[in-house]
């Protein structure tokens, strides 16, 4: 496996990325577009609850102290960037990361912001 200069390894479509990105601008795109989702701090506190598992609205709610219109637009937008998906059981809907990768960056970044500021 292929590594960046921070010994990050990378499979070998990422390495390909690396060395041609003009090749790939969709991939580039679509990247961006994560970013953008885990730039609200209401997301972010969504996706945390979803780490931990499948997650009703109302479970979201109570657990993020948002309002359940917000939740909902959240969700909806998270939908349309395939990060998050819906199990419908009855009536129910059950929320889940659709890819523990996104949950991975999160906690990435969490642990760059907390040791960040103990330093």
């Amino acid at each position: 496996m292929a590594s960046t200069s921070d010994s990050t390894p990378v499979n070998a479509a990422v390495e390909q990325l690396l060395r041609n990105p003009e090749d790939n601008l969709e991939a580039i795109s679509e990247t961006a577009d994560l970013f953008k989702a885990l730039a609200t701090p209401s997301r972010l506190k969504m996706l945390l609850v979803l780490a931990h598992g499948e997650a009703t609205v109302t479970h979201i709610v109570e657990s993020t102290e948002l309002s359940q219109p917000l939740v909902s637009q959240h969700l909806k937008f998270l939908r349309g960037l395939h990060l998050v998906g819906v199990n419908r059981i009855g009536r129910e809907a059950y929320y889940s990361l659709k890819d523990d990768h996104v949950a991975h960056i999160i906690l990435d970044a969490l642990a760059h912001t907390v040791e960040g500021h103990e330093h």
